[in-house]
């Protein structure tokens, strides 16, 4: 299944229950950008190429969106996070590689592109003796994560010789991780949080932190702004990817 039809799953399976328990759900909902820098390499069958010095990708902004639902008595809080990753260039590498079942030239122009976009569906649930503890002001969730991750990568390049050269893999892997939650709001209308998804077993290693303060501007309408981390090390059908994207992000959204 594509990763669209999974997300258009999810939200259609969801409508009903939002609407059966709509009074009792806390529900935010937000979008904004992630300004991030790309490190580490990616290769397909034949060699490692580092994203910033081989293919010349640099930092740029990638839109991102989020969902989170507070239900309630013994029903689990649900999160949901999707988050475009793209990255495209063209450069020269100064050196001949392999990619795929294709040899390219390091003396001539490529044209690449590389695609890690994910969605996140969490399912947690909260450690009610803390938030009745702090009054409040202090919830933490622990539960487990689904990410697909729909990873696309292309090489392309036209020399006098060869002609156009053309190579590209895409496939989607779902990666389950564990996921931790906290919120912290020692003054109305304030509140620090951080997430944390994570998981390493076989050849795949994935971590995401992030790190987020809110501000309530006015009822519902809040901004946010933090700072984000994510890891992703995988190795699944010839595509080796082991990739690091960390920067500042900005957020507006509702919290009912």
């Amino acid at each position: 299944m594509k990763l669209k039809s999974a997300v258009l799953v999810f939200v259609f399976l969801f409508i009903p229950l939002q609407s059966f328990c709509l009074p009792l759900i806390d529900a935010e909902i937000a979008a904004g950008g992630w300004f991030c820098s790309p490190d580490g390499f990616a290769g397909y069958k034949g060699d490692d190429l580092y994203l910033e010095r081989d293919l010349g990708y640099e930092d740029q902004t990638e839109l991102t969106g989020r969902i989170r639902l507070e239900l309630p008595l013994l029903l689990p809080n649900i999160t949901f996070m999707t988050t475009n990753l793209s990255f495209d260039g063209d450069n020269t590498t100064g050196r001949s590689f392999d990619f795929g079942n294709t040899s390219f030239n390091g003396d001539d122009k490529i044209s690449s592109e590389l695609k890690l976009n994910h969605h996140d569906f969490a399912v947690s649930f909260s450690l009610p003796l803390l938030n009745l503890a702090t009054l409040g002001k202090l919830q933490a969730d622990l539960g487990v994560n689904l990410r697909l991750i729909d990873i696309e990568a292309s090489m392309e390049q036209t020399t006098e010789n060869s002609g156009l050269k053309r190579e590209s893999k895409s496939l989607d892997v779902p990666i389950p991780m564990g996921f931790a939650y906290l919120r912290l709001e020692p003054v109305s209308g304030i509140g620090l949080e951080a997430e944390g998804r994570m998981l390493s077993i076989g050849g795949n290693s994935v971590t995401s932190l992030i790190g987020r303060i809110r501000y309530h501007v006015l009822g519902p309408l809040f901004i946010a702004g933090g700072y984000r981390v994510e890891k992703i090390d995988v190795d699944e059908e010839g595509i080796r990817i082991d990739t690091d994207f960390r920067g500042p992000f900005f957020e507006g959204g509702f919290k009912f």
